[in-house]
């Protein structure tokens, strides 16, 4: 009985070194994002991880987005005055 245990001791500490080496390289997210998506990764479009420099990039550009003025906005306002206007002169 006392030979069996320091085996079995081996075993699972051998066991518990192989399963740990085995996901050391990548996270689990990591892992499902390098898969396509029809075995279950990321569809198409997901934006980029925090961290890495097209996160940054991506950031960037989507505040260029917002800092940029809106004229569609004004180019309504301006077709109903217009209409108003023509509107009045009837």
């Amino acid at each position: 009985m006392n030979r069996s245990r320091p085996a079995l001791t081996r075993i699972l500490l051998c066991l518990a070194c192989l399963s740990l080496s085995a996901c050391a390289g990548k996270t689990a997210g990591e892992q499902f994002a390098d898969m396509p998506h029809w075995m279950g990764g990321e569809p198409a479009g997901v934006p980029p991880r925090r961290g890495t420099p097209e996160y940054d990039a991506w950031m960037a550009a989507r505040a260029q987005e917002a800092a940029r003025p809106k004229t569609d906005q004004a180019k309504t306002d301006q077709a109903k005055t217009d209409q108003a206007k023509t509107d009045q002169a009837k």
